[in-house]
């Protein structure tokens, strides 16, 4: 067996985690937590969620650089529009480094200061971070699906 089916299927369960976890905080956790106006329970859910998130947004890295080195050798064609697995690859770049901006934000600016009476700026940060999990999925699968074409 070669590396890249492993390489697959480990950045496949780690996107699972990530993306679910977040669609959870997303459709279930926060929308209580803005009824109830309670900063506690989005606390309470990151506090188990994130070294788990976080550990799977890690193993997506490694392994997403790793299926790219595959795909394009040296990175060449990154960004190109001549290579549509070039572009692909490099909207996934994009889509972590948004990721990692708002993550920053949100753990630097918005969560040492959450309170019940704020939770409206956390609220997007989520929807962001979930919004940016799914497209990353989707890219994904147009990667593994050859492109748009």
């Amino acid at each position: 067996m070669s590396v890249f089916p492993l390489l697959v299927i480990v950045h496949a369960l780690a996107a699972t985690v990530w993306t679910g976890g977040h669609l959870l905080l997303d459709l279930r956790v926060l929308p209580r937590a803005l009824r109830e106006r309670s900063a506690a329970q989005i606390r309470a859910f990151e506090e188990v969620f994130e070294p788990l998130g976080l550990t799977g947004l890690a193993i997506q890295v490694l392994t997403g650089l790793g299926m790219g080195w595959i795909y394009l050798p040296g990175f060449r064609g990154l960004f190109s529009p001549a290579n549509p697995i070039g572009m692909l690859l490099g909207v996934k770049l994009l889509l972590l480094a948004a990721t990692a901006a708002l993550a920053v934000h949100a753990r630097l600016r918005l969560i040492p200061n959450l309170t019940d009476d704020n939770l409206g700026g956390l609220a997007w940060h989520i929807r962001g971070i979930t919004a940016l999990a799914i497209a990353f999925v989707v890219v994904g699968g147009l990667i593994r699906l050859g492109g748009l074409g």
